[in-house]
């Protein structure tokens, strides 16, 4: 499907997602935002972050990056503000990343983005009071898989010479994935995305067997423990299903929490991202808590 396909996509997604948050009227008295740092100085709207506390926050709180999904080509960080809502609520700070999108650019650049976020997070630590020892990272969707690409390079010299991106050195102590869009080359909906995630730039480049199958990163990544979220009734199951067949292969501490069909309501993809007032999602959050908690105290 052509580039145009991926924009009327784009279009029903967004739509969408205005109207849910529009109706939303979440209680955020007792939090500092910070909104629309750039991490790349160039005016774009997707090299900008926000970093989220709670008021009376000490400069130890612990530090969750996340990463908002949207397939690749929908949305920025304001679509997962009301999940980073609720984290910053149990006494995390928490930094939104944005980035640009297909198809006006392609998952490497992507790729890039996030790494440079994530080494102004490492140089600038300091200046926003960021506690870079007790850190994990989040991402659902897309930027689940955004993640998994950031985790891989981070501190992998040779995954940075393939891909021609620097690290961040930062040290994650856990992360969540919720929902993760795993595979790229889709046969499913998302079928339009599948011809616009690479360009001609990368035609031929060693990296663009992992742009085009993901999972072989979990073979050269170093993974932390991780936990994942999926539903019956997430139309991307079968991702987080194969992502924890993949963390078993290559021993990852993990934990997975799939969802049945939901009784009170229909538990779709990220839904805890989507409808934090299910008490479902209620439990995602302590379930991420508890999980950050418990690899945090193991590492000190």
């Amino acid at each position: 499907m052509s580039k145009l396909g991926v924009l009327i996509w784009r279009h029903i997604f967004e739509s969408g997602d205005e109207k849910r948050i529009a109706q939303q009227n979440p209680d955020i008295s007792d939090l500092d935002i910070i909104k629309d740092i750039p991490y790349i100085d160039d005016h774009e709207r997707g090299h900008l972050l926000d970093i989220y506390r709670r008021k009376d926050a000490g400069q130890n709180s612990p530090v969750m990056i996340n990463i908002h999904g949207g397939g690749l080509f929908a949305s920025y960080k304001e679509v997962n503000a009301h999940f980073n809502y609720e984290i910053t609520k149990m006494g995390y700070t928490v930094i939104s990343i944005s980035y640009r999108r297909i198809p006006e650019t392609t998952l490497w650049h992507q790729i890039d983005d996030v790494m440079a976020a994530l080494r102004f997070i490492h140089d600038h630590a300091d200046e926003w009071k960021i506690n870079l020892n007790d850190l994990y990272i989040s991402g659902d969707s897309a930027g689940a898989l955004l993640s998994v690409f950031a985790i891989s390079l981070n501190n992998n010299k040779g995954l940075q010479e393939i891909f021609g991106i620097k690290g961040a050195d930062l040290h994650f102590k856990a992360a969540a994935f919720i929902s993760i869009m795993l595979d790229t080359q889709r046969r499913d909906l998302m079928m339009a995305l599948s011809n616009v995630v690479t360009g001609k730039e990368d035609k031929g480049k060693t990296y663009e067997r992992f742009l085009k199958n993901p999972s072989l990163l979990v073979r050269y990544a170093q993974l932390p423990p991780s936990i994942l979220f999926t539903s019956e009734e997430d139309l991307i199951q079968k991702d987080s299903l194969k992502f924890e067949q993949l963390l078993q292969e290559h021993c990852v501490d993990y934990e997975i929490h799939n969802y049945p069909k939901g009784e009170e309501n229909e538990l779709v993809h990220v839904f805890s991202v989507m409808y934090p007032e299910y008490k479902e999602s209620r439990e995602v959050y302590h379930f991420i808590d508890s999980f950050y908690k418990k690899e945090g105290n193991k590492n000190g």
